[in-house]
């Protein structure tokens, strides 16, 4: 069941009740707007097929490209969220996320190890672990935190830091 292959057009007729907003045009008019779209997109349509096929693809990225295909006129808008969909799955920045992950993930480690040094009542070291924890959900999902999120990670090191200086 993995490999069964649908064209765009049985995929867009499987889930038309998604597309009920869209107009139906002409099939003159339709044609018109395809060969417009491969005309003027020839290389967005070559990286969201490329993305299709190699299973990066989400819903959002399926639907673009089904838009492309399809002979659906292609809004401003539209058009820089395709762009913004090839640059983010782009290779340089895919490392990109990668090393910001691998860097936030050491700093978060030493923050961890930090906390366990100070000798907090147990309490206190499960609700903090409960923080980090979902810090670090949000860094492996996102490869980012935000800048309050850092803040309090700045917080929570140095109050732990002087915790164990003082203990020793």
């Amino acid at each position: 069941m993995d490999n069964i292959r649908i064209t765009a057009k049985q995929f867009y007729t499987m889930q038309q009740n998604k597309y009920k907003r869209i107009k139906k045009q002409s099939p003159e008019k339709m044609q018109e707007t395809l060969a417009y779209n491969k005309k003027t997109y020839s290389s967005q349509l070559k990286e969201l097929k490329f993305l299709i096929e190699t299973k990066q693809a989400d819903n959002f990225t399926t639907n673009m490209y089904l838009a492309l295909i399809e002979g659906r006129k292609i809004t401003p808008k539209m058009l820089d969220a395709i762009n913004k969909i090839i640059k983010s799955k782009s290779p340089a920045e895919v490392e990109k996320k990668r090393l910001e992950t691998e860097r936030l993930l050491l700093k978060l480690n030493l923050v961890r190890e930090a906390l366990h040094k100070a000798n907090y009542h147990e309490t206190y070291v499960w609700r903090s672990e409960d923080f980090l924890d979902s810090v670090e959900e949000q860094i492996r999902r996102w490869a980012n935190l935000s800048p309050k999120q850092k803040l309090a990670l700045n917080k929570m090191y140095k109050r732990f830091l002087k915790k164990s200086e003082k203990k020793t």
